[in-house]
């Protein structure tokens, strides 16, 4: 079992049905396939107290993936680009360092004869 020393793990919380595609971008630019979705719900920061009920709350996605701390930097770069945080805020996005993590590997699956 490899063990990657120093990765880093990328989270991104975004709107619903934004994490699928940065899925697909960080599969065909840094064939990254080992990355994690699930959902959250919440109130964001700037929601006004009178509307922070319970029929209030947003629907999220959560990708997260752990990277080797190499491309860390280019990748979060590359995430943030993509989500367009700059121009629709809405999402966040950030990065821990992590003193070791294993690599994810599918094992082989034999032909069938």
């Amino acid at each position: 079992m490899e063990i990657l020393k120093n990765s880093k793990l990328l989270t991104c919380i975004v709107p619903k049905g934004a994490a699928v595609g940065l899925q697909r971008a960080l599969i065909e630019r840094w064939q990254l396939h080992a990355a994690n979705i699930h959902h959250a719900r919440g109130v964001g920061r700037n929601v006004p107290l009178s509307k922070r009920g319970v029929g209030e709350q947003l629907e999220k996605e959560v990708l997260e993936v752990v990277l080797d701390s190499g491309i860390a930097d280019a990748v979060f770069e590359f995430a943030y680009d993509h989500l367009e945080l700059a121009d629709h805020p809405g999402g966040m996005i950030y990065m821990v360092t992590q003193p070791g993590s294993t690599v994810f590997e599918l094992p082989e699956i034999p032909s069938e004869s």
